[in-house]
């Protein structure tokens, strides 16, 4: 099996081996049918939203248990994982909304709304995950620095991993 460590999740599904209070925090997101559709889109590579948003709700949660960082990891989790419920391909120019780089935690913010009961730690962690584009929506927490930081780690990896596999044809 692959391993987990306090960077990285080796394989999606991998956190189905994550601590008890990770399964407890992320498993009324993760099973509700709007999540689920994330699994219909492709963010980086062969990656799809639901496991990109997966790796950075686990990532965070094991780097924050790691550090022993003090953090609400309630807020943590649920904002990690809900960064990205924009819910279309933004690949496809016919049906992705407009400014996708920019815009799309607008979008997913919507979403984390209309589906879920959601504070304003969360909602922060939504709306500035993609800080610094656009520089005004800035972190306001530990939970959302940490959020944004860990999305752009996991983003790099499952990018480099597309880009690797090019190379080795």
């Amino acid at each position: 099996m692959a391993g987990i460590t306090a960077l990285s999740v080796d394989a999606p599904g991998d956190y189905l081996d994550a601590d008890i209070a990770f399964q407890e925090i992320i498993a009324p997101y993760a099973r509700h049918p709007a999540a689920q559709q994330m699994k219909c889109y492709i963010q980086h590579g062969t990656t799809t939203t639901y496991d990109h948003c997966m790796s950075v709700a686990h990532t965070c949660y094991k780097l924050a248990c790691t550090l022993k960082l003090r953090v609400n990891m309630e807020n943590l989790v649920t904002g990690a994982f809900l960064h990205d419920l924009y819910l279309y391909d933004w690949h496809d120019r016919t049906t992705s909304k407009p400014h996708h780089a920019t815009k799309h935690p607008v979008y997913a913010h919507e979403n984390a709304l209309k589906y879920f009961e959601i504070n304003p730690v969360v909602e922060n962690i939504i709306l500035s995950h993609m800080w610094p584009l656009p520089p005004t929506r800035l972190p306001k927490s530990k939970e959302a620095v940490l959020v944004t930081i860990v999305d752009k780690w996991c983003s790099l990896g499952e990018t480099c991993k597309r880009f690797g596999r090019r190379l080795q044809r």
